[in-house]
């Protein structure tokens, strides 16, 4: 086993570039930790000396770091390390420097404009590479960081104005240049061109010879699309009779120049073609510039079109809840407030016998547009792990579909993550044909924040609701508690939990037994209207500094930057003409011409948003 020197591999590792590609990129000089699952304040320190974080405390050296983040001994990470950052250190007695066991066979200049050597790729035998860049003093640093990528032979390109080939590798370029050829390569092989080479075949004639492999036809075909406009002409050459993973050189070792010159004569222009795939796709700017607003069948509760699972435990009235949404959306009816698009309603239930239906929608009250499928009728909701499940598909167009409930509705192992994800993929497949889909969904027995089962479900669900039963703490606290019992004033939490690709958005309920739910007050209102009396007499402040003098008002920082974001709309507005463009926050009065009192419709909720729920919710 190769002895690898750890100080010679520490100065070979460029630091900020790993600790970017391992971390993402840092958030005021500091990186979040992987170590521990806050991600609310990055609290990692990392630099050449290693990495600290002052919220878990776990540290280390660069070399402990990988080994604890990729779960290797340290012999392993030495050896990892030196295989992406010092590969030359691999290849002799751990100094870099001598006792190679593979044969040097050859050594390729990259040279700029002027002929100055930029670095060098060293072939060896068994075949490998490394490159290595003049240190100036004589010796060489194996590695290119820093140092500019041309293309192979550049100044022999620049002197000539005849045609151009460029092959997959040096040995290709300098066979071709033993023929008089003009011929090329980018530095590190297949797939590794770069679009700044463009320059250099401007107006120029171009034949792309590839090596006779998967590697190398993705390689050329990247190299045309990219000279696609600034090439005068091209031509890429399938060389014959060639094996797989042969080159140019292996078809030169049994033709000759003029064969070659012949295949190339007879290969017709490369002509942009109208079947190109890549021009039927839409590009980043066309995707910026499309005026999409998100649609909801439910106003910022369910949006349309998308798979939102509703949970909550056993018996807590999901089925009462959606009932009563489905009846609104069906009639185009407000519910609570919120603003519905009404569209026809398919209620799939597996689970509730007719009795319990018809009290339900008896209390209730009449509906239009909305439909039950369900067990006890002799046309059976067809389960979706069957071949039957294609039958949702002739539903109306742009129907909503209740699932009551997902357990229900499959044969499937719940917590099997493999099979839920072809049960999804099915319910997605639905989505896809232009319904909007609800699932109703439990929760396990030691908590009704979280959904039951496997990951899959929430992974590939759209937007993710929680129905759960809270209550204010005593002694008039503001607080919210679980409450596990029956409390007739008990108060339900109504609104994104785990996960949303939209906005997160809750309301607080309450249940009446004979009627169903209603909307209670914001157990935050009256901490708003406090926050708003305060802005009026302090004037606009920065956001930051609103949420510190809160402190006056008993709120610490945290809770108060979450109120800040709720009141957006309602009680302050917020713009950025503040110093260096920062956010300030005016108060709004009720009857100001700023007001946007269309939230007055929503009579529990601001406009704005909870930070904390935003963080909570795992936004995509």
């Amino acid at each position: 086993m190769t002895k690898i020197d750890k100080e010679l591999l520490r100065e070979a590792i460029p630091v900020d570039q790993y600790y970017r590609a391992e971390l993402g990129e840092p958030q005021s000089d500091k990186y979040f930790c992987p170590f521990h699952p806050d991600r609310k304040t990055p609290n990692l320190s990392a630099d050449e000396k290693g990495v600290k974080c002052f919220a878990c405390g776990e540290g280390g050296d660069i070399f402990w770091f990988h080994g604890k983040l990729k779960g290797l001994p340290f012999t392993n990470v030495l050896t990892e390390l030196a295989k992406q950052y010092a590969p030359h250190l691999l290849l002799s007695n751990g100094n870099g420097h001598q006792n190679l066991p593979q044969k040097e066979v050859a050594q390729y200049d990259y040279r700029d404009e002027d002929g100055e050597l930029l670095f060098q790729v060293i072939r060896y035998e068994p075949k490998d590479f490394r490159q290595r860049t003049p240190d100036g003093s004589g010796g060489w640093i194996w590695k290119l960081e820093g140092v500019r990528k041309v293309i192979y032979r550049l100044p022999q390109i620049l002197s000539s104005q005849r045609t151009i080939y460029i092959v997959e590798g040096e040995k290709d370029a300098d066979r071709l240049a033993e023929l008089g050829l003009i011929a090329t390569t980018s530095p590190g092989g297949a797939e590794k061109w770069k679009p700044e080479y463009n320059e250099y075949f401007k107006e120029r004639d171009v034949v792309i010879i590839p090596d006779n492999d998967e590697p190398g036809h993705r390689h050329s075909k990247k190299i045309t699309d990219s000279l696609n406009g600034s090439a005068k002409t091209i031509k890429w050459v399938k060389l014959p009779k060639l094996a797989e993973h042969e080159d140019v050189s292996d078809y030169l070792d049994t033709h000759s120049k003029d064969q070659l010159l012949q295949e190339i004569k007879k290969t017709p222009f490369y002509e942009p073609s109208s079947n190109n795939l890549l021009d039927k796709l839409e590009t980043w700017n066309h995707i910026r510039e499309l005026e999409i607003k998100v649609e909801w069948i439910v106003d910022r509760l369910i949006p349309k079109e998308s798979i939102t699972v509703l949970f909550g435990k056993g018996g807590i009235g999901k089925t009462w809840l959606m009932m009563d949404i489905a009846r609104c959306i069906g009639s185009g009816l407000d519910y609570l407030g919120y603003e519905t698009q009404q569209a026809p309603v398919i209620f799939i239930d597996f689970e509730n016998p007719l009795a319990v239906l018809n009290t339900r929608t008896q209390r209730l009250g009449e509906a239009e547009n909305v439909h039950f499928w369900r067990v006890g009728h002799e046309l059976k909701p067809p389960k979706l792990d069957t071949t039957a499940w294609e039958q949702y598909k002739e539903l109306p167009d742009g129907a909503v579909l209740v699932f009551d409930t997902l357990r229900a509705s499959h044969g499937r192992d719940e917590n099997a993550s493999n099979e839920m994800a072809s049960i999804m993929e099915k319910i997605k497949e639905l989505r896809d044909c232009g319904f909007t889909i609800i699932l109703l969904h439990h929760t396990p027995k030691n908590s009704d924040k979280i959904s039951k089962g496997s990951t899959a479900i929430v992974d590939l669900s759209d937007h993710i609701l929680n129905l759960s039963r809270v209550r204010k703490a005593k002694e008039g606290e503001d607080v919210l508690v679980q409450d596990d019992d029956d409390d007739e004033e008990a108060v339900y939490r109504f609104g994104v939990r785990e996960k949303t690709r939209f906005e997160p958005h809750h309301i607080y309920l309450t249940l009446d037994p004979d009627r169903g739910f209603d909307l209670a007050p914001d157990p935050e209102e009256e901490c708003l209207q406090n926050m708003q009396n305060f802005l009026l007499e302090s004037g606009p402040l920065q956001k930051t500094t609103f949420a510190k003098e809160c402190k006056a008002l008993g709120l610490g920082e945290k809770k108060a930057r979450k109120l800040v974001d709720r009141g957006i709309g309602r009680f302050w507005k917020i713009d950025g003409t503040g110093q260096k463009n920062a956010q300030l926050v005016t108060a709004i009065l009720l009857g100001s011409s700023a007001t946007p009192i269309e939230s007055a419709k929503l009579p529990s909720c601001s406009e704005g948003e909870l930070e904390q729920e935003k963080q909570e919710s795992f936004v995509l």
